[in-house]
């Protein structure tokens, strides 16, 4: 019963980590499920090949590497002894390519483990992207046997972000706030990460350094607004090319951090200030004592003349 609630609640928890797959949203689809993938330890299956396979480099379909040949006494060094078929098979290869006079082929095998565990975890993977693809998407990859190829082809597909996709990663960009209460990090680093995306979205979508840091200075709170835009005006417009946003962050954080602790220095002053002392001030409690002692001689001398 135990198992069974676990796989549950594991379930439960995949599908509102992950988003469904629309096209659009492949950036954030990409790092969810492969995050998910690499929670259960089997993201590794994305890139490798089944044990026991070789590929050809620019093939995308991967051939069972050809049985080893049988053990031979070691061979003197410079001949092909002990050489297995695949080895032979690749260097048979080369010379054929050789004497066309075109590149030599390359192979790519596979890493020796256990097959069924790879297929066990092929599966598992295979299940995840399916899982949370729409169904036109889900269409195209249903005959694809291997979670490695079924990733790189929604990779093609769907890796270069479109206009709208540009556009949501700008919209978001504009609709981040900066805390005036509250650190500025996060949110910083939010922007930073809306802007990157629209950056490497393609060639013409490269947004230069200096709109960055204005858009990210435009944001900030009015006190620290001033003191950040008075010190990036003083810089050359091209000195930005070799700035980041980081950088930026740094100055705001220290910034902020600063007016923090002037503000908490203030704060503790006023405090101190505004103690109360219980009971009368000193000065107030002479006078009265003065004032009650004047008060009892003149009344003295009064009945002392009246009784005379």
């Amino acid at each position: 019963m135990a198992a069974i609630t676990f796989e549950m609640s594991s379930g439960s928890s995949f599908m509102s980590t992950v988003p469904e797959l629309t096209g659009p949203n492949y950036t954030l689809w990409a790092s969810k499920s492969k995050s998910w993938l690499q929670s259960q330890g089997i993201a590794y299956v994305l890139n490798t090949l089944k044990p026991e396979e070789i590929q050809i480099v620019g093939s995308t379909s991967p051939v069972p590497a050809p049985p080893a040949a049988p053990r031979t006494p070691a061979a003197p060094a410079g001949t092909t002894g002990g050489t297995t078929a695949a080895a032979a098979a690749a260097a048979a290869a080369t010379d054929d390519e050789s004497d066309a006079g075109s590149p030599s082929p390359h192979f790519i095998a596979a890493a020796s483990g256990s097959v069924a565990d790879w297929e066990k975890d092929n599966d598992k993977a295979m299940g995840v992207i399916k899982l949370r693809v729409t169904q036109a998407i889900g269409a195209k990859i249903e005959n694809i046997t291997t979670a490695r190829v079924m990733w790189d082809t929604l990779k093609d597909l769907y890796g270069t972000p479109g206009a709208a996709e540009v556009f949501q990663n700008f919209k978001r960009a504009m609709n981040v706030e900066i805390p005036r209460n509250a650190h500025p990090g996060a949110a910083i680093d939010l922007i930073k990460m809306y802007l990157t995306r629209i950056t490497n979205a393609g060639t013409n979508t490269e947004i230069p350094m200096y709109l960055q840091y204005m858009i990210v200075i435009n944001k900030l709170p009015p006190d620290i607004y001033a003191y950040i835009i008075a010190r990036i005006t003083q810089d050359d417009i091209d000195d930005f090319e070799n700035e980041t946003l980081d950088s930026l962050r740094t100055h705001v954080v220290n910034t902020w951090e600063a007016r923090s602790r002037k503000k908490a220095q203030s704060a503790n002053a006023t405090k101190i200030t505004a103690i109360k002392r219980k009971g009368k001030p000193p000065v107030f409690e002479e006078q009265q004592q003065r004032h009650k002692s004047g008060s009892s001689t003149w009344r003295g001398k009064g009945r002392g003349r009246g009784n005379w």
